[in-house]
């Protein structure tokens, strides 16, 4: 059975193209940096694992948000990352509820990950800056600011360490000197839901020499796979759903 968790290459590539098919700057410009940010794999899983043991946790009770930013001066994105714990529900399978006692915040830009006190699960100047085009082709008579609907998209998206995150990076033979990437994203939603392209996140792995590890192969796992299936806020902002 197919990882419901696992995207292929070209699952990636379509993702990245229905973000910036979707999602602008004013006057439909793109003229921003940041859609696919990467650090070392040594840096982010010694922030997690610093948390992990810290706190004495099972790695398996380990959550991840990332809250999607904007930086408005460099004209970038980049993420703002809570790492907390998840424990399941009592009554529905395969539902967490998040617990942000005790959690930790980081800001990640490209290259760097760092400690931040600004704690909160929602950018204003993200929301304040971009728009969304549900047309074809982006005029400035279809734009939709996302401050102005901030209930409609995509404020932060949930992903387990152990399940997903530290399991992709096993699948592919705990690839040393490598680098994690993130890659904002957008897929198309069921029909009835608030945006038909909301946005989220894509994780990957590359190898030292910055090859990313995906393709389109039929393997089972993460093998070559990006992560996704994360749990999207507003729609789940205190619980996170494990797809099955």
């Amino acid at each position: 059975m197919a990882n419901p968790m696992a995207l292929t290459l070209a699952q990636y590539n379509t993702g990245v193209a229905n973000f910036q098919a979707h999602y602008f700057l004013d006057q439909c410009s793109t003229g921003f940096t940041g859609q696919d940010i990467q650090i070392s794999w040594s840096d982010f899983a010694g922030a997690v694992n610093s948390f992990i043991n810290n706190n004495s946790l099972d790695p398996a009770s380990v959550a991840l948000r990332f809250v999607f930013c904007y930086d408005a001066s460099n004209i970038n994105l980049y993420l703002r990352l809570q790492i907390l714990t998840m424990t399941a529900d009592p009554v529905i399978p395969n539902q967490y509820n998040l617990n942000a006692n005790p959690s930790v915040w980081y800001e990640i830009t490209n290259g760097s990950i760092a400690s931040t006190n600004d704690h909160s699960q929602m950018d204003s100047t993200f929301f304040n800056n971009f728009f969304y085009c549900s047309a074809a082709a982006c005029s400035e008579g279809s734009l939709q600011s996302l401050g102005a609907h901030s209930n409609k998209y995509t404020q932060n998206v949930i992903f387990p360490w152990s399940a997903e995150v530290e399991q992709m990076y096993a699948d592919n033979n705990n690839p040393t000197g490598g680098n994690i990437g993130f890659t904002t994203s957008s897929f198309q939603a069921a029909e009835g839901a608030p945006t038909m392209y909301p946005e989220t996140l894509v994780i990957y792995l590359t190898d030292a020499e910055g090859v990313k590890l995906i393709d389109n192969s039929q393997v089972a796992g993460f093998q070559n796979k990006a992560a996704d299936m994360s749990g999207l806020c507003p729609q789940y902002c205190h619980i996170y759903v494990m797809p099955v």
